[in-house]
């Protein structure tokens, strides 16, 4: 995946006509993913986790390459694709701030095609899904962090989707706020649909406990992709299979 990157007012004044330079955040990563697996993806900052995971979200297109998700193309049968997959930001300014949980949702269900006695009886059930029933007429700027977390989970949850993606869940919550996100996704979310997640996360203990399978990603590339339980059986703890991924050398990771 490459983005073109700005030129600065002396390049456009100086050289108007040379190509802007291309910045690479992610290339030859291919992996598999089976239904019901919960994947961790790990790696620094600016790694390339994000843009991977809008990758299959279908958020981004990809420059080189294919995604499929669910059988469907990213790229060819975007619509499709994006209909299978359900998106979980740390991103508060998606949400309205001076509308209530259950009018975001009305709002994002209605961008997924909902309405009526459908829309008004998934939006009950993911209120409590979530946890929300107590606040769920209050305005989202009234909310804690762990509960705008919950509420992203079930706008993300709204269309009923067969793959979750969730970008660093847990991060800006306290321990406690931490312990009850992991709770609710693996116990209620997970275990009830045996949705497919994936997960990037900085958090070792939240690797462990909700997934079962590891990529590591580093300077864009796919540096490592395993089973946890494998690692563990072979007396290796999660850490040392993380620092020892970033220390191999950039090469394309290929997982059948």
């Amino acid at each position: 995946m490459a983005f073109p990157i700005s030129k600065r007012y002396r390049e456009l004044l100086l050289h108007p006509l040379r190509p802007r330079r291309v910045k690479t955040a992610l290339a030859g990563a291919s992996l598999q993913v089976q239904m019901g697996d919960r994947i961790a993806i790990m790696g620094p900052n600016g790694a390339g986790k994000t843009t991977l995971l809008k990758l299959i979200g279908g958020l981004l297109l990809p420059t080189h390459g294919n995604i499929i998700v669910n059988g469907f193309n990213t790229h060819l049968q975007n619509s499709a694709a994006r209909k299978s997959v359900g998106f979980v930001l740390n991103e508060e300014r998606s949400f309205f701030w001076r509308l209530t949980a259950v009018q975001n949702l009305e709002f994002f269900g209605a961008l997924d095609n909902l309405w009526g006695a459908d829309l008004t009886g998934r939006i009950r059930e993911l209120i409590h899904l979530v946890g929300l029933e107590d606040a769920a007429d209050q305005p989202f700027a009234a909310y804690s962090s762990g509960m705008k977390q919950r509420l992203a989970l079930a706008r993300g949850l709204i269309a009923e989707p067969e793959v979750l993606i969730l970008d660093e869940p847990t991060r800006a919550l306290d321990p406690i706020a931490c312990d009850e996100m992991t709770e609710l996704i693996l116990s209620r979310i997970h275990h009830g649909s045996r949705k497919t997640l994936m997960i990037a996360t900085h958090r070792m203990e939240e690797a462990m406990k909700l997934c079962n399978k590891v990529a590591v990603i580093d300077k864009g590339r796919l540096k490592a992709f395993d089973r946890i339980e494998d690692l563990t059986a072979d007396g290796i703890t999660l850490a040392q299979y993380y620092r020892r991924s970033l220390a191999m050398e950039n090469h394309d990771y290929v997982v059948a």
